[in-house]
């Protein structure tokens, strides 16, 4: 399968599957793996629109063939993506039919879908079902989707206030070394430390975190750090640093939704913007590593 989970994040990836003229096995549907390939193709360069596209082509070929590992790659992509286009109420809605489609085939194990519900929810602010789903991912097998469940877990017990979970999401994200959840577990860990009222720790840490996602070219990620960063300023009584980091995710931000609205069609964020830490991403199956997060908002 060529499911691969946001953050962002990296999650997994899946070599695609194929018959040889020497190995005996189901002969590929065509056309649903052309869909695939091409959907991935696309999202890979930020053409999310596209993707979307190419992955409701392969969810109706999958469907056609009655096919549920397809139908539950397809749906996993999908929906990634919709998120990707900041069209949470989209994703939900796609989720929800990919599940009702995989039960009545007898699948029960969808956790990885789960963290994309969670990714949505807690970007439309439902924190409370959110929660839920989070839990839900928390059971996967997978570590990549674990990892992000983690992260996840933490943006809702900061937004909470709820700094004793924190802790143990800061502890628990320390068992694993991608450098991705290094950093997610970095900017929980800032998120901690302003919640402890310890805001010269966390303004050092933020703007740590506003190098590693600038460098992963996680832009949106980058923004929400900077947000933090100026809170740590602000609340540690550096009223000039925190109006210019202010200023620098304003400015960020607003390029961004411009060239958003410049490239029409094509995607709702530029080929460095698919990646979203600071809104907790989940990584189409098959794309190169993603930092993103599955979070709210910038």
């Amino acid at each position: 399968m060529r499911r691969v989970l946001l953050a962002c994040t990296g999650l997994m990836v899946l070599t695609l599957g194929g018959c040889s003229s020497a190995t005996k096995g189901p002969k590929p549907d065509q056309p649903y793996e052309d869909a695939m390939d091409t959907g991935k193709s696309v999202y890979g360069i930020g053409q999310a629109t596209q993707a979307e596209a190419q992955y409701r082509t392969a969810m109706d070929r999958a469907l056609m063939r009655d096919d549920a590992p397809s139908i539950h790659e397809a749906g996993f992509n999908l929906a990634t993506v919709l998120l990707a286009e900041d069209e949470p109420r989209k994703a939900l809605q796609s989720l929800g039919e990919t599940e009702a489609a995989l039960s009545l085939r007898g699948v029960s194990d969808t956790s990885d879908l789960a963290v994309i519900r969670a990714a949505a929810l807690y970007r439309l602010h439902d924190t409370v079902f959110a929660s839920q789903a989070v839990g839900r991912a928390l059971q996967s097998p997978d570590t990549g989707i674990r990892e992000r469940a983690l992260y996840l877990s933490g943006l809702i017990a900061a937004d909470l206030r709820q700094d004793t979970v924190l802790a143990q999401r800061v502890n628990d994200l320390a068992t694993f070394r991608e450098t991705s959840a290094q950093v997610d577990r970095q900017e929980l860990t800032a998120r901690l430390n302003l919640l402890r009222r310890q805001p010269e720790l966390a303004s050092s840490e933020a703007l740590s975190v506003v190098k590693s996602r600038r460098d992963a070219l996680d832009y949106r990620g980058m923004r929400r750090a900077l947000t933090l960063a100026a809170d740590a300023a602000e609340a540690a009584g550096h009223q000039p640093q925190a109006a210019a980091l202010r200023q620098q995710e304003k400015i960020s931000g607003q390029v961004a939704a411009k060239q958003a609205g410049d490239d029409g069609a094509a995607s709702k964020e530029t080929a460095s913007e698919k990646a979203e830490p600071g809104k907790v991403t989940v990584q189409v199956h098959g794309t190169p590593v993603d930092q993103s997060g599955l979070g709210a908002s910038d």
